[in-house]
C-alpha cells in the first residue's frame, strides 16, 4: 500500500537516504554533510521548498519536491523540481501516486497549472510522463553554476 504525506522534521533520515539514492541514480557526487544539513534546514523551514514523501508499507519509496510560483499570466503554478522513486520501488505506482498528489495540492492552492522538466536524455522519465498523458512544452533551460556567479552579468 502506498502512503503519501508532506515532509516533516521527523522524516529527515528517510529524506536524506532517498536523496542519496537520487544522487547515485544520476551518477552525481555525494552531497557533503553541509549540503545535506542545508537541504534539511530548507525542508524544515518549509519556506523555499516543499516535499511530499511516498512509502510502500513502511519503506521509503520516493519523493517529490515542489514550489508555488507566479508565472507569466494570471494565477499561480506548482513547479515540481524533482520526482524520484527509489529504483527498487519503481513499477509499483509510486510515481503516479506522487504526481496525482501534486495535482491535488495544486488544485487546493488554486493553481492554474503544474510545470516540471526532465533532462533531454532521460528517456525513462519522458516515457513515464507520456504514459500519463502529459503534453510536452518546448522551452529552453539555462543554468548557472556557483563558479559562474561572480562573472555573470558583470
Amino acid at each position: 500500500m502506498i502512503q503519501l504525506r508532506a515532509y516533516c522534521a521527523d522524516d529527515a533520515h528517510d529524506m536524506l537516504a532517498m536523496n542519496r539514492h537520487l544522487l547515485a541514480f544520476y551518477n552525481l557526487t555525494a552531497a557533503t554533510a553541509a549540503e545535506e544539513a542545508q537541504l534539511i534546514e530548507l525542508l524544515n523551514k518549509g519556506r523555499h521548498l516543499s516535499c511530499e514523501l511516498a512509502y510502500v508499507d513502511t519503506k521509503p519509496a520516493g519523493f517529490a519536491t515542489w514550489v508555488l510560483t507566479f508565472p507569466a499570466g494570471t494565477g499561480t503554478a506548482l513547479f515540481m523540481k524533482e520526482l524520484f522513486v527509489v529504483p527498487s520501488m519503481q513499477g509499483r505506482g509510486v510515481g503516479k501516486a506522487l504526481m496525482a498528489h501534486l495535482v491535488s495540492i495544486a488544485k487546493a492552492n488554486g493553481c492554474k497549472r503544474v510545470d516540471w522538466q526532465t533532462d533531454g536524455d532521460n528517456a525513462a522519465a519522458q516515457a513515464f510522463y507520456a504514459c500519463m498523458g502529459a503534453p510536452v512544452i518546448k522551452k529552453i533551460s539555462y543554468r548557472l553554476t556557483a563558479s559562474d556567479f561572480d562573472t555573470f552579468a558583470g
